[in-house]
């Protein structure tokens, strides 16, 4: 019997193990998404086990039975989950969400999930970055980013780029963001390849910026490079070549409009300067009348000579891959960029080498090392830009002696060719820079990290420019090598609170950072060295007895070491969460820095923000299928700007070299600034209101801010009383504001399998203003041209009630016209009743014998005539009034993608409404400059300037008396007389700014992966991108998107949209290809 109940046991076991054996079974599966297309790195959770999705879209799952659960989860899908069954293959799609909501965004020391974000953050990726190959990566962020405007100086290679968030709210100090890399601060971002970046966020309002406290009023762009990842190892080599155009150059007068215009001039200044133009050009009955055939000669633009088509090499170079403990990365870039300009061009040389390594199960180190070149090469680009104005007729049809046009000799004598004094003066500037960041992470308890990072940092720069003597004659090499330290320590510990159940969420981030920075420069500069010498032998003879007896211009040597600044900072942010859907975070940091003086050593800097996820709400379900994502966000909170010498509170010295008894001696003096113990830091108070909005699962998506910012304490060099022994003083005197609105928009048109296609925009609306000045700051300035025979002196002004970059002038009505006179029998013009007279303008002396006029009146027809801005009858230096506002109101982008099968394209335009441009160069040229001017040529508008001279039967010029002649001499004339010897800053050419450019077309073709796989390829791509296809614009110069000196009057006070000999922007053509092994 038991043998029996044993046997039956037995069997009965054997049965239960192989119905168990039946019931486990394997299942595999595809997961497309909802175009057909197979997804990769879906995660499929079954159990406490799981796997990925393979390149085809293929996964499998082993020792599964019926009733367990598979979780199938992708970003931006919905999470699917299925029970198992009978079923043994699956086939599956993914059904889209906004996937925008899961964006994983860089904040301050963390990450988040843009639907937990409380504050103004604007995102854009690195491969959307990449379609616009360009070698500052600031130019691919024009139009892409809402509350972000970008102006370029002008189109040199390496050209710096003026970067702002919202405005920017200090005067006279940095407006610039503060850069984060990798989470590293970095003074600069063009020595990052495009093809190195992972994303870039900008964190805009205070709820995002407080927690850099003292360096964040100015917004912080948080770039993120890519970094080292877990997999096979993987190779990419991305390249393009560019074609650059020969750029646009300046339109110049005709010959015959050159020769005429300067024989007038010079006649007008005086009978014998007249003369002896006309012998130089051969005009009038005594030089045989050559004016004529001048209608048909052409000219010769020296700067055809000097600008020409030229291009730009890229290459980048990466591997990573790693397994699960240990990943790296590693990349090398050469970037090489051939100046339009002859001698001119920018250099870079990249190097990034990252590794992850987990040391136990909960403490990981990480390294990140980066080195990078950069050479800048050219010099004196003003001799180039300007080069028009040199010898447009080669061979006169007179006596070619130079002599006969007096001081203006220069302007046609053959040693004076542009082409040879720009050849003779060059410029290397090398930067290096070398860093690196090791961090350990420690995660001892579950939602407890620890992190702690040491940054060490380097930076040099070597520049030598020469001057081989052609102009000067003699030469002159100048060194000036720089460098310096940066060292960066950062702690942060993490806490997600655990055990608040699934209604709350509650986090901590509590850190400590020091930074501390230090520099030194040293100046040589070296006269009179033997004739002969190149540019290498001079440098290499540095501080040598090389020095040439005739030259008693003595070799100087000078060394400076800034004042060390060191800054000790604690921080923290509490982020809070109650059933997902309101959000709460609150942020808190104290800087102490050594840039400000021991009573005011610490800042401190809070903020606070909320959101709403109205969506969220229970009583909105209703709308969950067209209405994806409604959320509402509020913040306020305080930032600061430190960014200042550090030397501004204490006194300081300069070194001078004074001659005692024959002999050099080193001196000190006292320098130019005062020092001001009381100095405290600007604040920036920031308002934010926004909503981000979905609507049809993502498909259209966006956000809306409206933004008030406000700027106190802020710092502005003063004039003080002679008497203490300095010109300044650095004083906290005022207050600005920036009101604004932001929208960012994207729209997916179509998203078929086989094609699609989106639309995107951004749209800007800033008003900046100056709340508050104190009485008796002087915050006017100047820009270069036209020397001190310039009116007003002070063009750029800051006045309260107005925004920054106001532009001081004379409104322009025109011209005096014959019918504003009163004309007697003898000749006597006079004006009208209520006509007012004009008394700034300083004309030659012809004028006023041309043309008789009553008492002390200056107005003569075809003089500027102003408006009598104060009503006095006269227009006079009082009558100057504000002429011009450089700051658009209205900037933004927007930009249409789409693809077919392999095919792709992306086309991006910016625009800016709005604002004026300072056109220099016309006003530069409608100045007279008395006799240093005879031979010069000038800009075409000089041909549509008013005349006063004629040239009778005989050939010979004279002057216009008679009305009707005079007024149908000047029929279509639209400016005034250029005959002004001064400068005269006018409305004429304060033009509009704005404009719509086409920045970048681009094309591109994938290869089938079917195609590649045989090869070992996993990806090939090749494209073709066309940068600066058009711009329409209304604005007379070249280009209104510039900037050539943001501080022309080299006394920190801003200058923006100044137009003035400008290196121009070219259009490119570029060819690329991406691959991947």
């Amino acid at each position: 019997m038991y043998q029996q109940i044993k046997k039956g046991a037995l069997a009965l076991s054997l049965s239960l193990c192989c119905v168990g054996a039946f019931a486990q079974k394997t299942i595999t599966g595809n997961v497309k998404d909802a175009t057909g297309e197979p997804l990769i790195g879906v995660t499929i959770q079954a159990g406490k086990g799981g796997t990925v999705t393979d390149i085809d879209g293929n996964f499998s799952l082993q020792n599964l039975k019926p009733g367990d659960k598979i979780t199938i989860s992708y970003l931006g899908c919905k999470t699917q989950t299925i029970t198992v069954g009978n079923q043994s293959a699956l086939n599956i799609v993914m059904q889209s969400t906004d996937k925008s909501l899961d964006e994983v965004v860089v904040i301050g020391y963390g990450t988040m999930k843009r639907r937990d974000l409380t504050g103004a953050v604007a995102s854009v990726t690195g491969d959307k970055l990449a379609q616009n190959p360009v070698s500052n990566i600031a130019e691919a962020l024009q139009g892409q980013l809402p509350g972000v405007s970008i102006t370029s100086q002008d189109g040199r290679p390496g050209a710096t780029m003026s970067i702002r968030v919202r405005g920017g709210g200090s005067i006279t100090q940095s407006n610039d963001p503060l850069f984060i890399v990798d989470g590293v601060q970095v003074s600069r971002i063009d020595d990052i390849p495009a093809d190195n970046i992972e994303s870039i966020d900008v964190l805009k309002d205070a709820a995002s910026t407080a927690i850099y406290g003292a360096r964040g009023a100015n917004g912080v762009i948080m770039i993120t490079t890519k970094s080292a990842k877990e997999g096979k190892a993987q190779v990419k080599y991305n390249m393009y070549y560019t074609a650059k155009e020969k750029p646009t150059t300046y339109d110049t007068e005709s010959a015959y409009d050159y020769v005429l215009r300067n024989w007038s001039y010079a006649t007008s200044y005086g009978d014998s300067y007249g003369a002896n133009v006309a012998k130089y050009f051969g005009l009038g009955s005594a030089n045989g009348n050559h004016l004529e055939e001048y209608r048909n000669m052409g000219t010769h633009n020296y700067q055809d000579d000097l600008l020409s088509s030229s291009h730009a090499w890229n290459h980048d170079l990466s591997i990573s891959g790693g397994t699960e403990h240990t990943k790296y990365y590693a990349s090398i870039n050469y970037t090489n960029d051939k100046g339009s300009l002859k001698n001119s061009g920018f250099r870079r040389w990249n190097a990034n080498f990252k590794l992850a390594q987990d040391i136990t199960k909960n403490l990981k180190w990480n390294l990140d090392a980066r080195y990078s070149e950069m050479r800048f090469q050219g010099y004196k680009f003003e001799y180039a830009t300007s080069s028009y104005a040199y010898r447009p007729i080669d061979t006169p049809l007179g006596t070619d002696d130079p002599s006969l046009l007096g001081m203006g000799d220069v302007n046609v004598d053959p040693k004076m060719s542009p082409v040879a004094i720009y050849d003779s003066y060059t410029q290397m500037n090398t930067h290096h820079r070398l860093r690196a960041t090791n961090s350990l992470t420690w995660t001892p308890i579950k939602g407890l990290t620890g992190k702690t990072e040491l940054t060490l940092a380097r930076n040099w720069r070597d520049q030598q420019t020469w001057d081989d003597g052609y102009e000067n004659g003699y030469n002159h090499a100048q060194q000036v090598k720089s460098d310096g330290y940066n060292v960066r320590w950062t702690s942060t510990i993490n806490y997600a609170v655990q055990g608040l159940g699934e209604d709350h969420k509650l986090d901590f981030l509590v850190g400590n950072e020091v930074l501390a920075n230090k520099s030194k420069t040293t100046t040589f500069n070296g006269y009179g060295y033997p004739l002969g010498w190149d540019m290498d032998t001079a440098f290499g003879n540095l501080g040598g007895t090389h020095q040439d007896p005739n030259v008693t211009k003595p070799d100087t040597y000078k060394s400076e070491v800034s004042t060390p600044s060191h800054t000790t900072s604690w921080f923290g942010r509490a982020n809070y969460s109650y059933l997902g859907r309101y959000l709460f975070t609150a942020t808190f940091r104290a800087d102490g820095s050594s840039k400000f003086a021991p009573n005011h050593h610490w800042g401190y800097f809070p903020a606070a923000a909320a959101a709403w996820r109205i969506s969220d709400e229970p009583w909105m379900k209703g709308t969950q299928n067209w209405l994806s994502n409604l959320k509402l966000r509020l913040s306020i909170g305080s930032s600061g700007n430190d960014d200042i010498d550090a030397s501004l509170f204490k006194p300081t010295w300069t070194q001078e070299i004074v001659e005692v008894n024959g002999q050099q001696v080193t001196t000190y003096k006292p320098g130019e600034i005062m020092a001001n113990p009381d100095l405290k830091w600007e604040t920036t108070i920031s308002r934010n209101l926004g909503l981000d909005f979905g609507f049809w699962d993502g498909r259209l998506r966006g956000s809306l801010d409206f933004y008030w910012n406000t700027t106190k304490d802020i710092l502005m060099k003063v004039p003080v009383d002679t008497s203490t022994g300095y010109p300044y003083q650095f004083q906290n005197v005022g207050k600005t504001s920036n009101k604004g609105i932001e929208l960012a928009l994207s729209y997916d048109i179509v998203n078929k399998k086989d094609w699609g296609l989106t639309f995107g925009m951004t749209y800007n609306y800033n008003h900046n203003n100056v709340d508050e000045l104190f009485d008796g700051v002087l915050a006017d300035t100047h820009t270069n041209w036209g020397s001190t025979m310039r009116l007003p002196n002070y063009d750029y002004i800051i006045r309260v009630g107005k925004p920054v970059g106001l532009i001081q002038g004379y409104k322009s009505l025109g011209y005096y016209t014959v019918d504003d006179f009163n004309v007697s029998a003898d000749g006597v013009w006079t004006l009208k009743p209520g006509v007012p007279d004009n008394t700034v303008c300083n004309y030659s002396a012809g004028c006023a014998k041309a043309y008789k006029t009553p008492g002390d009146q200056k107005a003569f027809p075809g003089m500027y005539k102003f408006a009598d801005v104060d009503g006095s009858g006269t227009v006079t230096a009082d009558d100057v009034t504000i002429i011009g506002k450089t700051k658009p109101k209205h900037t933004g982008g927007f930009n249409f993608s789409g693809r077919y099968k392999g095919f792709d394209f992306n086309a991006n335009f910016t625009y800016q409404i709005g604002g004026d441009v300072y056109n220099a160069n016309v006003m530069h040229d409608l100045m007279g400059n008395k006799d240093t001017g005879f031979g010069s040529a000038r800009l075409s508008q000089l041909s549509d300037c008013w005349k006063m001279y004629n040239v009778d039967g005989n050939g010979n010029l004279y002057a216009v008396t008679d009305p009707t002649e005079l007024s149908a001499l000047n029929a279509g004339a639209k400016y005034a007389l250029p005959y002004c010897e001064y400068g005269l800053v006018t409305s004429d050419f304060i033009e509009d700014a704005s404009y719509l450019r086409l920045q970048n077309l681009s094309i591109g073709y994938t290869f089938p992966k079917t195609w590649m796989k045989p090869l070992g390829i996993s990806n090939l791509r090749i494209y073709a991108t066309v940068t600066n296809l058009f711009c329409i614009k209304g604005y007379s110069g070249i280009d209104p998107d510039v900037n050539t000196n943001m501080n022309a009057g080299n006394n920190g006070f801003p200058t923006p949209n100044y137009d003035y000999q400008a290196y121009p922007k070219t259009r490119s053509w570029t060819f690329g290809l991406n691959l991947a092994f």
